[in-house]
């Protein structure tokens, strides 16, 4: 979503397309600005004029041309939607003034009053970017408006997709962080997994009032993020719930006690003092095997936070699967371990310290501490893999965990569209040194770390 300088318009702000419930984020180039004037000048307001991609502007005098001949409403609206992309700067050029002056009887006042309105909250934001307000405690030049303010009127007047681009925009574009160190305005906002990644990174900024606030934010979050993940990696893990589809055999070593007492507790005869035993339950035995170390190590350089939310929850969901240890590191130019706190993706998301260097070397050397049967071992390296140590060490302590017999893989990370984000050179440099090397969603991270242990 940008915001255009009527003096050399460059960059369309996003568009709104009156009462729908859709937006159209809208880049930079003449092919941004051609998508924002199919929605102002197509469906629903005629043919689409031909354009050229040498001459970008033609779409808005081809439709500011047929407004001429289009009946008077036609023409408000077209260039109201126009403003919600250019700006109150390019009211001239859209001839708003003379509009409003053919409009005598006031027939229109309410569209151009709801036009008015939509312009101050997008004016607050996106006029930043040409340096013509600046902030000062919250407050935004000639609209008036404070962080609180703009928060209720984008929220009364924008549908959800736009609140949700307008707001990351504020956080990651423009710096309000007032969106989240404040306590009121953060506990106004919709729960996402955007607030949770601007939790992350400005938490320490964050006084403990507003602290409070943004745990049970995340908590909320995590949750149902943990909800839907678990559904999708539950399979993969835990595998069917009985061998075969058969019942246990019924053999004095597969006697449940702990099952059978409890469920025979309402046949206990006071007078006599015994427990009666009605109905003996009987379990699977399993193989009697050591259980699967899996070992994440996790990248929290300041490029991270999209995939640490997801790697944060798969730790815990991993540490509900059957017969798993799981270990839990953080690393950037240090290593934290978090393996205590690997069932509580809330306290280790709150306790990550996002922003420092690349260094994986020290990561490799401490989680191979962790290893104490090469082959019942997976360990799950994610990261950009821009490193800042030297790659000839850490490509011979990969291969050496490799050849050891550790389940090594090295995972890209995801951005939030879900798209990889890293250097392939290493990560290609990665496979060659026996390492399983891609970019797996949660939901194939899962069913590969399922094929592994079964």
């Amino acid at each position: 979503m940008r915001r255009a300088n009527p003096a050399a318009v460059a960059a369309p702000r996003g568009v709104f397309t009156g009462g729908t419930r859709g937006r159209a984020g809208v880049g930079k180039g003449p092919g941004a600005f051609l998508r924002a004037a199919w929605l102002v000048t197509g469906p629903g307001a005629g043919q689409a004029a031909p354009v050229s991609e040498h001459d970008p502007f033609a779409p808005l005098r081809a439709a500011l041309e047929a407004s001429d001949a289009a009946p008077e409403a036609a023409a408000v609206e077209r260039a109201l939607r126009w403003r919600l992309i250019l700006g109150q700067h390019a009211d001239d050029a859209l001839g708003l003034d003379d509009l409003r002056a053919q409009d005598g009887e006031g027939a229109l006042d309410d569209r151009f009053g709801e036009a008015d309105a939509l312009e101050l909250p997008l004016a607050f934001l996106y006029e930043r970017q040409h340096g013509e307000q600046q902030r000062h405690g919250g407050a935004s030049g000639g609209t008036g408006l404070t962080v609180p303010l703009w928060v209720r009127d984008v929220r009364r007047l924008f549908p959800r997709e736009a609140v949700e681009v307008m707001e990351r925009d504020a956080l990651h574009r423009y710096g309000l962080t007032e969106l989240v160190t404040d306590a009121e305005v953060l506990a106004k906002q919709r729960p996402s997994q955007a607030l949770v990644k601007a939790i992350v990174q400005f938490k320490h900024l964050m006084g403990s009032e507003v602290l409070a606030v943004a745990r049970r934010i995340v908590a909320e979050v995590v949750e149902t993020l943990r909800a839907s993940l678990e559904t999708q990696a539950r399979p993969a893990l835990y595998g069917p719930a009985r061998p075969s589809g058969r019942p246990p055999i019924r053999t004095a070593r597969n006697v449940d006690w702990h099952r059978t007492i409890r469920g025979n507790l309402k046949h206990f005869d006071r007078g006599r003092e015994r427990l009666v035993i009605e109905r003996v339950r009987y379990r699977h035995r399993s193989q009697q095997r050591s259980p699967w170390r899996i070992v994440l190590a996790v990248d929290q350089s300041g490029s991270m936070v999209d995939s640490l939310i997801h790697a944060a929850v798969m730790a815990a969901i991993f540490a509900g699967a059957p017969s798993t240890d799981v270990k839990l590191v953080l690393w950037d130019h240090r290593v934290v371990d978090l393996s205590h706190l690997a069932a509580d993706p809330l306290e280790v998301l709150m306790s990550s310290q996002l922003g420092g260097g690349t260094r994986l070397l020290p990561a490799l050397d401490y989680c191979a501490g962790f290893i104490e049967q090469p082959a019942r071992t997976i360990l799950v390296v994610i990261s950009d893999w821009y490193l800042a140590d030297e790659r000839r060490a850490v490509l011979v302590r990969a291969r050496a965990l490799a050849e050891a017999g550790v389940k090594c893989l090295g995972l890209t990370a995801l951005d939030a569209e879900g798209r990889a984000v890293g250097d392939a050179g290493l990560a290609k440099a990665l496979a060659g040194a026996g390492w399983f090397v891609g970019a797996l969603t949660p939901k194939a991270l899962a069913e590969h770390v399922g094929r592994i242990l079964r």
